[in-house]
Order: C-alpha cells, then structure tokens, then sequence
C-alpha cells in the first residue's frame, strides 16, 4: 500500500505538469514523463526483487531449473522496457519508433527465451 501511495504521490503531480507544458514546451513534458517513470522503477525495485525472491523460492521448493526461472524473469523484464519505451515514443508522437521498439523487443524476448526454447527441443528430440 505504501508503495502505491509513492507511486501516485509521483503520477499526479507528474501528469498534471506534463499535461500544462505539453502545450507549449513538448519536450519538457516527454522529459517529465520520463523522470517520473524512472522514479517509479527505482520506487518499484524492491517489491520486484521480493517478487524475485519468491519466484526463486517457488522454483527451488516445486523443482524448477534456476535457468527457466532466470529467462522468465528475463523476459518479463525485456516486456515491462519495450512497453515503457513504446509508450514513451508513443507520447511524443513518433509511432513509427514505437512500433519499432515493439518489434525489437519481440525480438529480444524471443532471443532471451532461446536456451529454454532449446532444451524443450532437445527434450522433444530424445522422446523421439
């Protein structure tokens, strides 16, 4: 709860400042909207390293490799900056660049999945 009350303690004040400048000064708005999502992740770093923890604990009690869990949490990772990126590029007008980031963290998520992809292959190849 605390960590929400932060995170809106950042929002409202950011959106309302960036909603006056967007009018006249477009650039300080973006810069506004970036600063604020910065100061959010940064707010939001422990409660992501206790959900971490958690998973790491699921994983250890219920079996699970370190590495699946590692390129899980990697790719949910890739997801939340793509996003964050898109919309971003969204805000400022630029679509094509959001779309772009979109595609190049399909990609990248893609990629960081790579090893389990194998390993399922791999274990695909042996029942055969």
């Amino acid at each position: 709860m605390e960590l929400l009350i932060k995170i809106a303690a950042v929002c409202v004040p950011a959106a309302l400042i960036a909603t006056v400048l967007k009018r006249d000064s477009p650039v300080m708005a973006i810069l506004i909207a970036l600063a604020a999502g910065c100061v959010i992740l940064f707010s939001a770093l422990g409660a992501i390293e206790e959900l971490r923890d958690f998973l790491r604990e699921v994983a250890d009690t219920a079996g699970v490799s370190p590495t699946v869990l590692s390129v899980l949490i990697k790719t949910v990772g890739v997801a939340v900056v793509t996003g964050l990126a898109s919309d971003l590029c969204r805000d400022a007008g630029l679509t094509t660049a959001a779309s772009a980031s979109q595609l190049a963290g399909s990609a990248a998520a893609l990629y960081t999945a790579l090893p389990l992809m194998r390993g399922v292959f791999h274990a695909i190849g042996e029942l055969l």
